[in-house]
């Protein structure tokens, strides 16, 4: 039977890992991303090591038999296989200048992923700070290291980890980029063993296109109308859309506020968020549209300006130029 602290079973492993770890972090699990994140990091570490000697896995204990296996000294495995944690691995290779030094932020950082990982392991853990940066870089420096192929180690995950890392965009577009490249690579593992035509008859069953109201109140009013979604780029996002109640009812500029798609679950939080996915920040209706639209229903002047105009769901916006 080959032994299983081998490079290729390690790398493996790592490679399997991280792409666990980035489906959870797409669907925002982060305990689960932590786990499997930290899982990657130490097979990866360990392979970087094995790829030296394998006798670096060994602990420096009184006990010598998994030292003696791993030399090649002896052929029978001891009856537990036992070698570093990561925290070990992780020294080694900082030893090794394979890693930054302890004096570095990137080092407090995989520290930190490796000591959360073992507190969701034992404890669980609450909110806490966006590790996949250091992932991503942890991962990228090892597999380098070992020589190896970066797009096959991420494989679909590839333009989420460079996404990660690009810091040519501020902090807001970074992470509206890394959800799109995650909303698109779930959409894809979706549908990927549905029949020919599944996606396209789900877009039709998503809604008629057209202004809808939300909610109205005295202050204003929301809405949303369907849209082209950044990450799945199908139109089934609903793009919520506000006014205040001093917008002029003929001439009615909407503030982009948020979107949600329902076919790849890619979602933005906030105008900023819509402004950084590339899409307009505002859209408008015209008197000509609403006129056309509200006397087609037989409704007269008076009711055409009742408060926020609850007939507004038939009516299209128009994107801003």
């Amino acid at each position: 039977m080959e032994s299983p602290v081998t490079f290729d079973r390690l790398y493996e492993g790592a490679k399997r890992f991280a792409s666990l770890a980035m489906e959870a972090h797409a669907e925002e699990d982060q305990e689960v991303f932590l786990l499997h994140a930290g899982v990657s990091v130490e097979r990866l570490a360990k392979a970087a090591l094995v790829r030296v000697h394998p006798t670096l896995l060994t602990e420096v204990k009184g006990n010598d038999e998994m030292l003696l296996y791993l030399a090649g000294a002896v052929s029978a495995p001891p009856g537990r296989l036992r070698t570093i944690g990561a925290a070990t691995a992780i020294g080694r290779l900082r030893k090794m200048s394979v890693l930054p030094g302890k004096s570095s932020s990137e080092a407090d950082e995989l520290d930190g992923l490796i000591e959360l990982r073992n507190g969701v392991a034992h404890l669980g853990t609450s909110d806490v700070d966006d590790y996949l940066q250091i992932f991503v870089a942890t991962v990228d420096k090892l597999v380098e290291h070992t020589a190896q192929d970066r797009a096959l180690f991420w494989g679909n995950w590839e333009d989420a980890a460079r996404v990660a890392l690009d810091d040519r965009e501020d902090r807001l577009q970074r992470t509206v980029l890394l959800r799109i490249n995650q909303s698109r690579q779930q959409f894809r593992k979706r549908f990927a063993d549905l029949p020919e035509g599944a996606v396209q008859g789900a877009v039709e069953g998503m809604g008629e296109e057209g202004l809808t109201v939300v909610t109205v109140s005295p202050g204003g009013a929301l809405f949303q109308t369907l849209s082209q979604c950044p990450a799945c780029e199908k139109e089934t996002a609903a793009l919520v859309l506000a006014v205040d109640a001093s917008s002029l009812l003929f001439d009615m500029e909407l503030a982009a506020g948020g979107l949600v798609c329902r076919l790849c679950g890619f979602y933005l939080s906030s105008a900023e968020e819509v402004e950084a996915a590339g899409l307009p920040a505002t859209v408008r209706y015209t008197m000509e549209d609403l006129a056309r639209r509200v006397s087609a229903r037989g409704v007269d002047e008076e009711e055409r300006f009742a408060p926020l105009m609850l007939t507004l769901p038939v009516v299209r916006p128009r994107t801003q130029s």
